[in-house]
């Protein structure tokens, strides 16, 4: 008897958690539309829930804090990016061919990416991913010009980063009003205008 209370306890209804996940992304979305609004620092949990049309323990339960909504944020927007788009360059000439793929995913959840730039640069944030991905590009730098020096390496390597980012696709999008193609078209100019002299001056030095 006692083992079918323990089995009933720990079953878990697929709908339920559907449901639960659904809820979840709703409000995320909400949230994501907020910010890119320029809502940053003054919604609240109860915003939400008026927004959404959840009740506010309902969003209180999933997020209890302001925080809690960014940090979700974070993770999934960093989730899409690794898992649609992952950034393992090879070589210096496979980060223009990735930086196209990363930016069609910005573009396909514009949103998103949009409030989670803008929620970065307000409090700073770096998530774990955005180190790995910084790391990668610098350790690729290093062992494609290794007549540079560690310092030379690690500035090429920030502009690269930064070149990659959904900081510089953002901007070129709502500062510059260039479209979608022509924001790929200018990142991944520059990107191999960059790459091209790298290599050139490698090829030149005796």
């Amino acid at each position: 008897m006692s083992e079918e209370k323990s089995n009933r306890r720990s079953y878990s209804s697929p709908l339920r958690c559907n449901q639960k996940e659904d809820t979840r992304n709703r409000i995320l979305d909400t949230v994501a539309k907020m910010i890119s609004e320029g809502r940053i620092l003054d919604f609240s949990v109860k915003d939400v829930a008026v927004r959404t049309g959840i009740s506010y323990g309902t969003v209180y339960r999933h997020f209890p804090t302001r925080e809690s909504f960014l940090e979700a944020l974070y993770e999934e927007a960093s989730e899409i990016m690794t898992q649609s788009a992952p950034f393992s360059p090879q070589s210096l000439n496979d980060i223009p061919v990735m930086a196209g793929k990363t930016i069609e995913k910005f573009e396909e959840s514009a949103t998103l990416v949009q409030a989670f730039t803008i929620a970065l640069l307000v409090n700073n944030v770096k998530p774990k991913s955005r180190y790995q991905r910084d790391q990668t590009i610098q350790e690729v730098v290093m062992e494609s010009t290794p007549r540079l020096s560690s310092g030379g390496a690690k500035q090429v390597a920030s502009i690269i980063s930064h070149l990659c980012s959904s900081l510089t696709w953002a901007t070129l999008r709502q500062r510059y009003g260039l479209n979608s193609t022509e924001t790929a078209e200018a990142m991944n100019w520059v990107l191999q205008t960059l790459i091209q002299d790298l290599t050139r001056h490698e090829d030149e030095q005796p």
